[in-house]
């Protein structure tokens, strides 16, 4: 999951669609990017575990920015 989320950054970053996002909006947006992947790929969690996928998704995006922006005060 994380080398398809250094993916995801890798193209949402080099985009100059989003310029004006603060970090939290950028982990956000790829967040829901992660979820909307797994949505269509028919991807489900057992009843009750959704807020966990989300919040283990919402850790790994930001561990993954933070290796990706490491050394640099924010995402510009």
């Amino acid at each position: 999951m994380k080398s398809y989320i250094a993916e995801l950054m890798d193209e949402e970053i080099l985009s100059h669609l989003h310029q004006h996002e603060t970090n939290d909006e950028f982990i956000q947006r790829i967040c829901n990017l992660c979820l909307d992947e797994i949505e269509t790929t028919k991807g489900f969690s057992p009843r009750g575990y959704g807020a966990d996928v989300i919040e283990e998704i919402e850790l790994e995006v930001t561990e993954v920015f933070r290796m990706k922006t490491y050394g640099y005060f924010n995402l510009r």
